[in-house]
């Protein structure tokens, strides 16, 4: 079975988190644990509490397949090193990597997005939360997510795209229903 990690820090978004977990979840049957920076619960920026499997630093993290930092303010107070040393090892273990909105700077720390097309939620805004990070010159000005090899990343408007990049990732053959998942969505816009 696949196990994805979702990393979860203070204030966590809920419209983040929710497409992308429940996708994995509930079409692709993949085993959902979470992380937080002690191992305690975790409140979102709705007030979901939500309960921890791990703390970020905990060693069993790295048996996990996928890693998912989800957004939230705290992202951008500094670089978690127990996260950056975790992504960078997924990362060369070839296991996908992904990050939402705040959450992208988790990965431009880990230096993930040197030599790869990214975005977040805006090229001056990630500048400025991870000063000199590798690879800015391939940032990527979309409102959809971006994936390039294994890593995803999304602005804080995608959950959408960015739930439906990785969940391509996890199970390629599943194209049909993941565009359909994206139309789904979409249809809320088409009648403007």
């Amino acid at each position: 079975m696949t196990v994805a990690v979702a990393l979860l820090q203070p204030g966590w978004a809920d419209w983040e988190a929710g497409p992308v977990l429940a996708l994995l979840r509930r079409e692709l049957k993949v085993q959902i644990e979470i992380a937080t920076p002690d191992g305690e619960p975790e409140t979102s920026i709705g007030g979901v509490l939500a309960a921890s499997d791990y703390r970020f630093d905990d060693p069993v993290l790295s048996d996990a397949d996928l890693f998912i930092a989800i957004g939230s303010d705290a992202w951008t107070e500094g670089e978690n090193k127990a996260v950056t040393a975790l992504l960078r090892q997924a990362f060369a273990d070839g296991k996908p990597v992904a990050g939402i909105c705040a959450g992208t700077t988790a990965l431009a720390h880990a230096g993930l997005f040197d030599g790869r097309k990214h975005t977040s939620n805006g090229q001056e805004w990630l500048a400025k939360a991870v000063a000199d990070y590798p690879g800015a010159e391939h940032y990527v000005d979309t409102p959809r997510a971006v994936t390039d090899g294994k890593v995803v990343s999304a602005s804080g408007l995608a959950p959408v795209t960015f739930a439906a990049a990785v969940a391509r990732l996890v199970a390629p053959e599943a194209e049909e229903m993941l565009a359909g998942f994206e139309a789904m969505f979409a249809r809320e816009f088409s009648s403007r």
